[in-house]
């Protein structure tokens, strides 16, 4: 009872914390939508994306949780690596690659998942930093926050909505991170609906 307590206040805070309301439509295009916004205090902006599937909630969660295969559709990807799982938490690693003369970025991504009621599942993001010591060259991002919220609308068709916000690190301008906030949210569900269309 009280685990569950929990969850309720993590996500009511945590949708609070996203809960301005400032976004605007960056991109519509093949059933895809891209929105973008700026962070108070910010210079890098946040994305929402958001695409319909014709897969059930389950078979979603079931892509979310296999990491292994992240590098297949999750942008930009160079390494993915799971670190722990444990019942509806899930901490994976995941260097990402940046154009030259960029340095890749990495971060460790802490994935809760928390059943809402019968038709929504949440799977909050959180970046941990320090989570294991730096690697070589490779530059650590300072934050990331965010999360995948699923809505199932009948049997076999779901909502999918992805919102993140990070903070790159290092020297990135931010009109160049401030393109790729569409690019990379575009292609990641792009990849993802490739993905599940191979489920059925």
């Amino acid at each position: 009872m009280y685990k569950r307590l929990f969850y309720i206040l993590l996500i009511i805070i945590h949708t609070g914390a996203f809960a301005q309301e400032n976004w605007i439509l960056s991109k519509d295009m093949d059933g895809i939508k891209v929105y973008t916004k700026t962070e108070t205090g910010s210079c890098y902006k946040s994305f929402k994306a958001e695409m319909q599937s014709n897969c059930k909630i389950e078979d979603i969660v079931s892509v979310l949780k296999d990491v292994k295969r992240f590098g297949i559709w999750v942008a930009d990807t160079k390494e993915v690596k799971l670190l722990k799982m444990e019942d509806n938490d899930q901490y994976h690693y995941i260097e990402t690659s940046l154009p030259w003369p960029f340095k890749s970025r990495d971060m460790v991504y802490h994935f809760q998942y928390i059943r809402i009621n019968s038709n929504q599942l949440k799977v909050i993001i959180t970046g941990i930093p320090d989570y294991i010591n730096p690697k070589g060259d490779i530059i650590r991002m300072k934050k990331a926050n965010g999360f995948w919220l699923l809505t199932s609308l009948d049997s076999n068709k779901t909502t999918i909505t992805y919102q993140l916000h990070v903070e790159p690190g290092g020297t990135i301008p931010a009109w160049l991170a401030n393109v790729s906030v569409i690019k990379i949210p575009f292609s990641t569900l792009t990849g993802l609906r490739n993905v599940l269309a191979k489920l059925k």
